[in-house]
């Protein structure tokens, strides 16, 4: 089939199948709305329009589409392997099962694209922006996220342990059940971002911007948040057993039965921190900034508060064997009302 052959086809609403159109030429052709099923495509692509269009278990190998429009495009089950993508619009593109090993998205902005169940191994988003962008269970081995700005992206399932994020920015993005190991994270930006019931033991976010970001239920053992931005972050229910949180910036932040046994938070700002029910046991909040900051029911056993600012520093039937303070003078203790309140609760509960 030659162009003209085929953009006839198109115009008549045929199903374009088994084709091999490696020889034909179709820089900058209008291919929209086709459905292409099973066909072998020229390797130049360069401006092609394949805007609403299907595009099933296809050979794209190779493929240069550079500029190329793919705007609400569904990119099933393909091989695109080595294919470039600069400058093309992505705009709500679907890949679903493709592979796009060693692809290049470099350099342009990717909006709202979803990249469900598909192979993101070596692919480039170097210097990108990705806006609203999904990736769904896919394999991301060496990805290159290095200088790219990360807005509202939602990645469910993603393995991070190999990216490269150098200079990467994110804002308001999603990694539920993510896995990060102990990726060196420092000074990133990754202000109001959610790291849900993620891996990140080890990890090393120093000097990180994490302001109002969530690590509900994160595996943050051992992690390393020195110096760390992290005002109003949620760390309810997250293990953060011997983390290192010197001088970081934690005021506000929310600790609802977390684990800190054994952290360090020497010299960390934890104004008004809640500590309800957290497992403090053998923490170090030596010189940290504790003014009204709040321990009900935590267990603070063996806790070092030395020289701690504990203005107003509420301690409500907490575990206290060995505790070490300085002076708690100027803390509270049990809350009277409150545990008037509780113990009705417990009668009539």
């Amino acid at each position: 089939m030659d162009r003209d052959g085929l953009l006839r086809a198109i115009s008549f609403g045929q199903i374009i199948q088994r084709e091999d159109l490696v020889d034909v030429d179709l820089r900058g052709a209008n291919l929209s709305g086709a459905v292409f099923e099973q066909v072998r495509f020229a390797r130049d692509l360069e401006g092609v329009d394949l805007t609403e269009t299907t595009l099933s278990s296809c050979d794209l190998v190779g493929c240069a589409l550079d500029g190329a429009r793919l705007k609400h495009t569904n990119v099933v089950r393909c091989d695109g392997r080595n294919a470039s993508f600069k400058g093309a619009d992505l705009t709500i593109t679907n890949f679903v099962e493709c592979d796009l090993t060693g692809a290049s998205f470099a350099g342009h902005t990717v909006a709202g694209a979803a990249f469900i169940k598909t192979d993101l191994s070596r692919v480039s988003f170097a210097g990108s922006v990705l806006d609203r962008v999904q990736l769904i269970q896919t394999v991301l081995e060496g990805l290159d996220l290095s200088g790219a700005e990360l807005r509202q992206v939602a990645t469910f399932e993603a393995d991070f342990r190999t990216t490269v994020f150098a200079g990467a920015r994110m804002y308001q993005t999603a990694m539920v059940q993510a896995r990060f190991g102990n990726r060196d994270l420092s000074g990133l930006s990754l202000s109001y971002c959610q790291f849900n019931d993620s891996d990140m033991a080890g990890a090393i976010l120093r000097g990180a911007k994490v302001h109002n970001a969530g690590f509900k239920g994160a595996d943050l053992r051992g992690a390393d948040f020195s110096g760390a931005d992290a005002k109003n972050c949620v760390f309810v229910e997250a293990k953060l057993g011997g983390a290192k949180l010197v001088e970081a910036d934690l005021r506000q932040s929310i600790f609802l039965s977390a684990d800190l046994e054994g952290a360090e938070l020497t010299g960390a700002n934890l104004y008004q921190a809640t500590f309800r029910r957290a497992k403090c046991a053998r923490a170090r909040f030596g010189g940290a900034e504790l003014t009204y900051a709040e321990f009900p029911h935590a267990d603070i056993s063996e806790a070092d508060f030395s020289d701690a600012t504990l203005f107003r520093t509420r301690f409500h039937r907490c575990k206290e064997d060995g505790v070490r303070f300085t002076n708690r003078s100027a803390a509270l203790g049990d809350d009277e009302k409150l545990a008037e309140a509780e113990s009705f609760q417990s009668r009539n509960a």
